[in-house]
């Protein structure tokens, strides 16, 4: 296949990708990493049609410049669309600094001495090894755990567009100072034809990862609204009671013990009224992290009401529910928030109740709310305990 027919497909190949991707991206509400994705893939585009362009002899130099330039920016726009998806930090993008540089140094070189081919198909392949190597970095690095299988695919073909790169770079390093280099135009390059054919190969199956990323991505952001409480990040009442379920088969199995604490957090009405719901919200956070930080591995705190929090104790008894209990009430207790009017501290009152093996987690439940309601009545910032195993 011809130079020319390459470049064409190439062109075809990224405009399609780049005006299917902005679109999607544009459509959904997270989806500005995908839009940039889109945006690298229609630069790209416009980079291949800048290089084709022969208006006259004199001008072929400007416009394979130009035409380059566009292709290094557009593989700036996919890393930062990879770091976008990824969440990245600000210092991870200091490949974008160097990668800069050597674009402008070919400008700087055409410039001031001449147009030489070789040259700038060496800087703007470094240019760009660097920011895909960057971006592989980030994928096998910053990526979560769900996010892994897609995310190391398209790393494995970002470091294989790396290493056709550097190849480039060998290839060319030997004609960077030669003479006959000079004004030679880009068609013309001995390496053009395997790059631009590998190049669409590569564009095609890194769209699809990508796709398969962002796929992952939705995913996991829908489970999580469907499973977690949005204000405070600990699990709502539907993950609570489809965990409870199993968990309550596990035990009957194992015939071990299942313990739930109730907890409420004392005159929380004034907390809204005197201090704001603002306030309010910062509040519930701070004693969902206490209970978080003050409870086993392995169990499970959730929101399931306005200020009320449950807590589920897979092989715990009495005793071991007891002490767990005991350690979030007087965590809760230490809890300093600041807000405008001065810091704000709160207690809870907490039931905790056991279950024999077999029973409805319903009556498990119910069992701890009674208990909590025993521990308000009792004064508050307490623990109380169903009057015996729920059976």
């Amino acid at each position: 296949m011809s130079v020319v027919t390459l470049l064409l497909v190439n062109m075809l190949l990224h405009l399609t990708a780049g005006v299917c991707l902005f679109v999607a991206g544009r459509s959904l509400r997270a989806g500005a990493a995908l839009s940039l994705w889109g945006l690298s893939n229609l630069v790209y585009t416009a980079g291949f049609i800048v290089l084709v362009q022969r208006p006259s002899p004199s001008l072929d130099a400007y416009f394979s410049l130009g035409g380059n330039l566009l292709i290094d920016l557009g593989a700036a726009i996919a890393f930062l669309s990879l770091h976008r998806l990824l969440g990245g930090s600000r210092h991870d993008l200091w490949p974008l600094l160097p990668a800069a540089l050597l674009s402008l140094a070919k400008v700087a070189f055409t410039l001031a001495v001449e147009y030489n081919l070789s040259l700038n198909i060496v800087l703007g392949c470094l240019s760009r090894a660097l920011l895909a190597g960057m971006g592989s970095w980030l994928l096998l690095r910053r990526a979560e755990p769900w996010l892994r299988p897609a995310a190391w695919m398209v790393a494995g073909f970002q470091l294989l567009w790396v290493l056709l790169l550097l190849t480039r770079v060998v290839w060319q390093a030997a004609w960077a100072l030669r003479p006959d280099a000079a004004l030679m135009g880009s068609l013309s390059d001995p390496t053009s034809a395997i790059s631009l054919l590998l190049r669409s190969v590569i564009t095609f199956t890194m769209t699809v990862g990508f796709l398969w990323m962002i796929s992952r991505r939705l995913e996991a952001t829908l489970v999580r609204q469907a499973t977690e409480d949005p204000l405070t990040g600990v699990a709502n009442r539907r993950a609570l009671w489809e965990k409870a379920e199993r968990l309550i088969g596990s035990a009957a199995s194992r015939r071990a013990p299942l313990s739930v604490l109730m907890v409420d957090i004392d005159h929380f009405k004034s907390v809204n009224d005197r201090w704001g719901h603002g306030m309010g919200d910062r509040l519930l956070k701070a004693v969902a992290g206490a209970l978080t930080d003050g409870v086993r591995t392995g169990d499970m705190v959730a929101r399931v009401g306005g200020e009320e929090f449950a807590i589920m104790l897979p092989d715990a008894d009495a005793a071991t529910a007891a002490a767990v209990a005991e350690r979030v009430r007087a965590a809760v207790a230490l809890l300093q928030v600041e807000g405008d009017e001065g810091a704000l501290s709160c207690t809870v009152s907490i039931g905790h109740a056991t279950l024999a093996p077999g029973l409805p987690w319903e009556r498990l439940i119910k069992a701890a709310d009674e208990a909590l309601y025993n521990a308000k009545r009792g004064g508050r910032n307490r623990v109380e305990a169903a009057a015996a195993p729920v059976a």
